[in-house]
């Protein structure tokens, strides 16, 4: 019974970051939504956010134990999971288009892929410092002021949404607690997990914990898909990618500079930089993701997941 415990942590976690995220993104966004925030910057900021609190709750709890192999393999595995798992599932349920914002997706490329080559090559040693935490977080915080310029809706309407202001700050405040609650338990579990089977820390926060932070953007994202509002789905992605290596890589290793593992330098982050890049020339160059491209996508991200198993670490 005893060796079945930190499976439990694990899924209790999981089902505690779902949760968590689903309640803190549907509180926080109607409060953004009630003070005339246009729908999109909600997309891209408070829905990229609350679905980014999985991760950055992950990284840092895991940074704060001295578990930078995890803190990082986590960050990394999630975005490549929410560009190659994510688009390629919404995408295979109904092709993703987008309509116009070109420009705002050019934007958001350009920042998912400079905080990834940063980190590559700063910590190219295995070792990322403060200096370079504070730096990504300093790339967050000028992409949340570039987005934040078209913050109002263009014609200075607001949308009507229902509840009290009250409801919706106590339903934020409740997703932020069961996250944290997640996150503690999955950590535990994940790290217990790594420990009895031999299994490192970053094998294991680049695949199943990358996976368990990733199921907010899946959920957000198919569900967009699904109801046509593919903007919506690549731009919590893309958001969401910011983000974790901006915010949540900074702030974690600002708090406690480490040694992570050189492969997932010299490996993961440059499959990172490439995925983000050969996503991006897809969507760019017609505007969509077509379902035969969602299928190949999800190949890819198989293939990478057992590349990683079989690596080990």
């Amino acid at each position: 019974m005893e060796s079945l415990l930190p499976w439990g942590m694990v899924v209790v976690g999981i089902v505690g970051l779902g949760l968590g995220a689903s309640w803190l993104v549907d509180g926080a966004s109607r409060l953004a939504l009630r003070l005339g925030v246009s729908p999109m910057v909600v997309g891209l900021t408070v829905v990229g956010f609350g679905t980014s609190m999985p991760e950055f709750a992950v990284s840092v709890r895991a940074a704060i134990y001295g578990s930078g192999a995890l803190s990082v393999g986590n960050a990394v595995g999630s975005n490549i999971m929410n560009l190659l798992l994510v688009l390629g599932v919404a995408a295979v349920l109904k092709p993703i288009h987008v309509v116009g914002g070109e420009r705002v997706l050019r934007r958001d490329l350009a920042f998912g892929l400079v905080p990834a080559v940063l980190l590559m090559a700063a910590a190219w040693r295995g070792f990322i410092g403060r200096p370079v935490g504070l730096t990504l977080v300093a790339v967050f915080v000028v992409f949340i002021v570039v987005a934040l310029r078209s913050a109002t809706q263009p014609d200075g309407t607001r949308i009507v949404v229902g509840g009290s202001p009250l409801a919706h700050l106590a339903l934020t405040v409740v997703g932020i607690v069961v996250l944290v609650v997640g996150s503690e338990l999955m950590v535990r579990g994940g790290v217990d997990i790594a420990r009895r089977f031999g299994v490192s820390e970053a094998v294991i926060g680049l695949t199943l914990i990358a996976f368990g932070t990733s199921l907010p953007e899946l959920a957000t994202s198919v569900t967009a898909a699904l109801k046509g509002e593919s903007e919506i789905s690549i731009g919590n992605v893309l958001g969401s990618n910011i983000f974790n290596l901006g915010l949540v890589v900074g702030t974690a290793f600002t708090i406690r500079p480490a040694a992570v593992p050189i492969f997932v330098i010299h490996q993961d982050i440059p499959f990172l930089v490439v995925a983000t890049f050969l996503v991006g020339r897809v969507v760019v160059r017609d505007g969509r993701i077509s379902r035969a491209e969602g299928g190949m996508m999800l190949v890819l991200v198989a293939a990478y997941i057992a590349f990683v198993v079989v690596r080990g670490g």
